[in-house]
C-alpha cells in the first residue's frame, strides 16, 4: 500500500476511536438489564467514573420459587380444607424466622429493584442497556458493542 493510503487509514480510525472515547467519556451512568439466558457481557473497561447497575430481571422468579419450595416442604400433603389456611399461615412464619429467609428476601428486593427501573425506564426488551438514563440500546449482548451503537448515535 501506498504511504498516503496508509496514512488516511491511520487518520479514520484515530479519528473513529476519539469519536468512540467522546462518546464513552460523556457516559455518567450505564443500567444494564439483563437474565441468564440475556445477559451483557462487561467486556469493555471504563473510567472508574462511570456508574454502571445492573438488573437482573430473574431475581423475583428465583425468590419466588425459593419461598415456594420451602413452604411446600413444610406443609403437610394431606391437610383437611379446614386448616390449609393455618398451616400455610404457620409455614410462612417458619420460613420468615429460618436462616434461609435473609437470602430469599434480598432476592425479593432485587427483583423488585428491576421491575421498578425496567418500568421507570421504560424497557420493552432485553437485553437493554441504558446510558445516562435517557438512551436505550436494545438487543446488545455485549457492552463494547452497545457502546459503539451509543457512540454512532451520538456523535
Amino acid at each position: 500500500m501506498n504511504r498516503h493510503l496508509l496514512q488516511s487509514l491511520g487518520f479514520v480510525v484515530t479519528v473513529l476511536a476519539s469519536a468512540s472515547t467522546l462518546a464513552a467519556d460523556s457516559i455518567q451512568t450505564i443500567r444494564i438489564f439483563e437474565t441468564n439466558d440475556q445477559f451483557v457481557l462487561q467486556d469493555e473497561r471504563l473510567s472508574d467514573r462511570v456508574q454502571i447497575e445492573v438488573y437482573d430481571m430473574d431475581s423475583k422468579n428465583r425468590a419466588t420459587k425459593q419461598l415456594n419450595q420451602r413452604m411446600r416442604a413444610l406443609v403437610p400433603k394431606k391437610i383437611q380444607p379446614t386448616k390449609v389456611e393455618k398451616a400455610y399461615r404457620d409455614a410462612f412464619s417458619q420460613v420468615l424466622n429460618s436462616p434461609h429467609w435473609p437470602a430469599i428476601n434480598q432476592e425479593i428486593q432485587a427483583g423488585a429493584r428491576a421491575i421498578e427501573a425496567a418500568m421507570r425506564f421504560g424497557i420493552e426488551k432485553l437485553p437493554a442497556i441504558v446510558f445516562n438514563d435517557r438512551q436505550v440500546v436494545y438487543g446488545e449482548r455485549s457492552l463494547k458493542a452497545a457502546l459503539a451503537v451509543y457512540s454512532r448515535e451520538n456523535h
